[in-house]
């Protein structure tokens, strides 16, 4: 009936709309909003582990789920960007242009053979955009849970069971740069409930539990405009 009603559509021209309007809504809306929803679901997981005190979900198991998840979305990021440049005729240089050794970027310096491929600014690009962002998140959430071992170790009336992993997860799901934000807002809330419970219930400490769930829930969602608003967003 409706190509009835529109003589110059056809199967073909229905078939190729129809595509273009699903690679957009996939590729501005569900891939921007797919880490949120999962992440989210994350820390409702890392908030029942904690709150009930069950075995279940393991905390090693949602440490892999979420650099799985991490991996997967870097490549699945990767394939979509090439795939969007090939499509059109003034992008489709960007996947045929080597970057030369001679330019002052010490990663295309120090591997030649790789950026000064075919693909070579793509890869660049990649790197940049996509891949360094999953290796600084796994890197600062390392170190992160590397310091809570160290802090534990020399005190550990500021922890409960497993809190440590469960600062691991947190700091993994907060991801760069948001992970910046929430280490700083761990101690920030650690200092606030401490006073409000010296105050109010005479307790001079608290454990970091529940500031490290607060943090990464703000951080998941607020992380972008926490930096914006403190003129930092260039920087990282």
């Amino acid at each position: 009936r409706l190509l009835r009603m529109f003589p110059r559509l056809s199967a073909v021209n229905l078939k190729t709309w129809f595509r273009k309007i699903m690679e957009q809504v996939f590729l501005s809306k569900v891939l921007l909003w797919l880490p949120q929803i999962y992440f989210a679901v994350i820390l409702l997981f890392v908030a029942w582990r904690y709150f009930v005190k069950s075995g279940f979900p393991r905390y090693g198991v949602l440490v892999r789920g979420v650099i799985w998840f991490r991996l997967g979305y870097a490549v699945l990021l990767t394939i979509g960007q090439y795939y969007i440049w090939s499509k059109e005729v003034f992008l489709r240089l960007l996947l045929n242009t080597p970057l030369s050794e001679s330019l002052p970027i010490p990663l295309v310096q120090k591997f030649p053979e790789i950026f000064n491929s075919k693909i070579g600014y793509f890869l660049f690009y990649s790197w940049g955009h996509f891949w360094l962002n999953f290796i600084l998140t796994i890197g600062i959430a390392w170190l992160f849970y590397r310091f809570l071992l160290v802090l534990q170790r020399w005190n550990s009336r500021f922890f409960d069971e497993g809190e440590v992993k469960l600062g691991f997860v947190c700091a993994l799901v907060a991801g760069w740069p948001g992970v910046l934000v929430f280490i700083a807002l761990t101690f920030a809330i650690v200092i606030l409930l401490a006073m409000a419970r010296a105050i109010v219930l005479h307790e001079g400490y608290t454990t970091l539990g529940v500031p490290l769930l607060l943090a990464a829930a703000i951080a998941l969602w607020m992380s972008s405009d926490i930096l914006s608003f403190f003129n930092l967003r260039l920087y990282v």
